[in-house]
């Protein structure tokens, strides 16, 4: 059995992203949000939106919230979308990495879809 390594580099970073939109792609339930993403533009920005939190690289200046607000008045999102987000999202992780980069992975992912939930939904 492969030991599974940290997060810990830009590289693993970008492992982790490009495997998760994998899996995102072919999803039923969350494909038709990515039906017209411009993924050269797309996957840059997670790249760096995941370093920074992780890696404390400081690049990231984006708003996901304002992102996931259009999303959601064009094609409501609902709590089971994050949850199939965060299904696919630690599966990823777990599949590729172990140890506390790893966990805090998912411990964030897990924080964030809950806010970027509450506020669609509150809202």
């Amino acid at each position: 059995m492969k030991k599974l390594t940290d997060i810990n580099s830009k590289t693993h970073i970008e492992l982790l992203v490009n495997a998760f939109y994998e899996k995102v792609k072919k999803d039923a339930l969350l494909s038709v949000y990515f039906e017209h993403t411009n993924w050269k533009k797309h996957l840059p920005i997670m790249y760096i939106f995941w370093e920074n939190i992780l890696l404390f690289s400081g690049d990231y200046s984006g708003n996901p919230m304002a992102k996931h607000k259009h999303i959601h008045h064009k094609n409501p999102l609902s709590k089971k979308h994050f949850n199939r987000w965060l299904s696919l999202f630690t599966a990823t992780v777990n599949e590729h990495f172990e140890g506390p980069n790893a966990t805090l992975a998912i411990q964030r992912a897990e924080s964030i879809a809950q806010v970027i939930l509450s506020k669609l939904i509150a809202h």
